[in-house]
């Protein structure tokens, strides 16, 4: 059963501001499912077992560490700034100045609590929403209780774009083993500067379509039946015009084809691969759809 969380957020009082670790959500049976965030949501409200922090400085690099939490508003127009972007998530966008009595943006912290849980797979959407002359990544990490360092999870790294729109899908990604079978786990999306002395404006990047789940089936939203796309011996037609990107994933993660598809392309020859179970992220205008794709 996928848990949805498309509006629900979590309220903290005034009293509990400075830098505060979510409540975990219960991961056996339920999936992790985010990918909606309101602009009009509340000052000091986050979607449910997850936290916005913040640090004083307004280039932050990977090894600088959170401060306070997020306790603005999410539609504000300038400034540093952590907007909600409706259906594609929210975004972190850093300025030389930061919003009154709140620092600068920041990471996005989700808790999980993971008992009974063998195997933890993990898929997320990050993009940039608004391209800038600087530099700067969104660096996903875990760490597997509320104190110790994070960890950055490999090949979990989103580089900012010179492409307004550009977008990449991460996973299905089985995590870490040492993350399974815990009271309380965080995984964390760092907003980062590249440090590579790169100037001007900086990029406002997002992240959206979280899903978390004990279950590699329920990794994806939907399941082989779909309108999107028909298979047969491994010959991939497109249903619909209006599709413009393909990307294909292994079990393992691994990307094994890529596409932008040019006009009138409705047929894609997959006879290359092995017979299996796939993942396939198709851009059809401007949604991202995720699905299995069964090649035999």
């Amino acid at each position: 059963m996928i848990f949805f969380l498309f509006l629900a957020f979590a309220v903290v009082s005034d009293l509990a501001f400075a830098q505060s670790n979510p409540q975990a959500f219960k991961l056996s049976g339920s999936s992790y499912n985010f990918n909606e965030w309101k602009e009009d949501a509340p000052a000091k409200t986050y979607p449910v077992s997850m936290i916005f922090h913040t640090l004083k400085k307004s280039d932050p690099k990977i090894e600088d560490e959170m401060t306070g939490d997020w306790i603005s508003p999410y539609n504000l127009k300038s400034k540093a700034r952590i907007n909600g972007l409706g259906q594609y998530g929210f975004s972190f966008l850093s300025t030389s100045l930061s919003q009154d009595d709140d620092g600068y943006p920041g990471a996005a912290v989700l808790a999980l609590d993971t008992r009974n849980c063998s195997e933890i797979y993990l898929r997320w959407t990050a993009r940039t929403f608004n391209v800038g002359e600087r530099n700067y990544f969104i660096q996903l990490q875990y760490r597997t209780d509320d104190k110790s360092k994070f960890v950055n999870v490999p090949n979990s790294t989103y580089s900012s774009s010179q492409t307004k729109g550009d977008f990449r899908v991460f996973g299905p990604t089985k995590l870490p083993d040492i993350c399974s079978n815990k009271s309380y786990i965080q995984l964390r999306w760092k907003y980062c500067y590249a440090n590579d002395g790169s100037s001007g404006t900086r990029p406002q990047l997002a992240v959206d379509d979280i899903l978390v789940s004990d279950n590699l089936n329920n990794s994806v939203y939907d399941d082989i039946e779909n309108s999107e796309f028909t298979v047969v011996d491994k010959i991939i037609y497109l249903n619909s015009d209006d599709i413009s990107f393909v990307e294909i994933y292994n079990l393992l993660g691994k990307i094994v084809y890529s596409s932008n598809l040019m006009e009138n392309i409705t047929v894609i020859d997959m006879n290359f691969l092995l017979n299996g179970v796939y993942f396939i992220v198709l851009k059809k205008n401007e949604q991202i759809i995720l699905k299995k794709l069964l090649l035999h």
